[in-house]
């Protein structure tokens, strides 16, 4: 029975961090957090997520070539209702270790980055600026070789804001 009860609350907990980012994350996002900070093992998240999957409490939904979770209707109501169940420890450990997590996560996505190979030596890097999950700035550039590409895609990580206000200075100068 204590097994079960374990299992109910780490469902809970895992619950909670999605609800706090309250941000759709991969499987490997959730998986890269969690390990970090040594609140669950691989094998366990692995089968919390697919309950919680099969509970109609975290919902899966496919984005730009990617699949992401996100907590549902249902999942919030019973983070709500079962919220006291969780230790005060553990919800100041997730609002001090998330919360910079959270700010990574809007910011790498608000600023987007990534090439691909069209024909045999020709590669489009397409490079993007989002704000309010809508486009401000889409940018692709069709080059020669992956090695131009890969070199273009990570100084756009790199420095986005700096070449960003380059182009837009550029543009209107």
């Amino acid at each position: 029975m204590k097994s079960d009860n374990k299992n109910a609350q780490d469902k809970l907990k895992l619950l909670y961090i999605l609800d706090y980012i309250d941000l759709p994350l991969t499987n490997i996002e959730i998986t890269n957090y969690l390990l970090e900070y040594g609140i669950m093992d691989y094998f366990t998240l692995q089968l919390l997520l697919s309950d919680l999957c099969d509970a109609k409490l975290t919902l899966l939904k496919p984005y730009n070539g990617n699949e992401y979770y996100s907590v549902s209707k249902t999942g919030k109501a019973a983070l709500e209702m079962f919220r006291d169940k969780l230790p005060e420890y553990f919800i100041n450990e997730v609002e001090e270790n998330f919360t910079h997590i959270k700010k990574h996560i809007e910011k790498k996505r608000e600023l987007f980055g990534h090439y691909y190979k069209r024909k045999d030596d020709e590669y489009i890097v397409s490079l993007q600026v989002t704000e309010n999950s809508t486009a401000i700035f889409n940018l692709s550039i069709n080059v020669a070789d992956e090695i131009t590409a890969r070199k273009i895609v990570n100084k756009w990580k790199n420095a986005p804001e700096e070449i960003f206000g380059q182009i837009m200075n550029a543009l209107t100068d």
